[in-house]
């Protein structure tokens, strides 16, 4: 029982390196597509700055629902 509480809680972990290169693929996939290393920083920054905050509003939410747990 308790292996699988731990296989469970160690799913849920966030690796904050898979987290980074994710970024960091986006980035490289988005300018390859623009063709301009330069457009997150200047008209994209709003559009950038929205996504950021409803992706955070969105994980705030799925924080604050209660989890789905199995009941034997």
């Amino acid at each position: 029982m308790a292996d699988q509480q731990q296989v469970a809680a160690s799913r849920r972990d966030i690796k904050p390196v898979g987290l980074v290169m994710a970024l960091v693929f986006l980035a490289v996939a988005s300018i390859g597509f623009t063709g301009d290393p330069w457009w997150l920083f200047t008209t994209a920054a709003i559009w950038t700055a929205a996504a950021a905050v409803a992706l955070i509003g969105v994980l705030l939410l799925f924080s604050a629902l209660p989890g789905r747990r199995r009941r034997r």
